[in-house]
């Protein structure tokens, strides 16, 4: 595999973990089989054009040919967006993939639960702050403890971890600092004015 491939393979596999995606998730989105992808990331196989075209669509890149002469500043037009996101955003994306798995892999029996309702919805509602998620050990406990959620109780885990989760995704709406995650954030999204006379 020529130095140009093993670049492009490197790049999709970057793209995929920064968008918290396994292979198996990337192949649903893309078409491109799971083994293949496999293939392709550890440089197994030579790249297809067609099935790099389906796995930079999935991933949101765009495939452009640019003279030799520009790339050292499409480049740095591309650093400068914001492409490359902090370290601690990749790994809470992750993370959060991981839960959504973790939630997904639960017993049918707590599928039509409250709490299962609760977490589903605040999953998916922290997906709409990815570009400031940062808060990686908050979700990883949230993970490790639906990983556990079978042995240790049941639903009354789930909605621990439900009420843990309402909370994160309160302070992110409300733009907590994260050092702040640990005090109570029971801000409502508003409020009325209490009534104001001073008689």
């Amino acid at each position: 595999m020529s130095y140009a491939s093993e670049n492009i393979a490197e790049a999709l596999k970057e793209a995929r973990e920064n968008k918290g995606l396994s292979q198996r998730e990337l192949s649903a989105r893309s078409g491109v089989p799971q083994s293949h992808i496999s293939k392709i990331e550890s440089n197994a196989v030579d790249l297809r054009l067609s099935s790099l075209a389906s796995l930079a669509h999935a991933l949101d890149l765009e495939l452009t040919m640019i003279p030799r002469k520009s790339a050292p500043a499409v480049r740095s037009i591309v650093r400068s967006t914001g492409s490359h996101k902090p370290q601690s955003n990749n790994d809470a994306l992750r993370e959060l993939a991981r839960a959504q798995r973790a939630l997904d892999a639960l017993p049918k029996a707590l599928h039509e639960s409250p709490a299962m309702q609760t977490l589903q919805r605040q999953f998916q509602e922290m997906n709409n702050f990815r570009n400031s998620l940062q808060e990686t050990d908050a979700i990883r406990n949230m993970r490790s403890a639906l990983e556990a959620v079978e042995n240790s109780g049941g639903l009354k885990s789930l909605e621990k971890i439900a009420k843990d989760a309402q909370r994160l995704r309160k302070m992110l709406a409300h733009s907590v600092p994260s050092h702040m995650s640990d005090q109570p954030t029971n801000r409502p999204a508003y409020s009325l004015d209490e009534d104001d006379s001073d008689g």
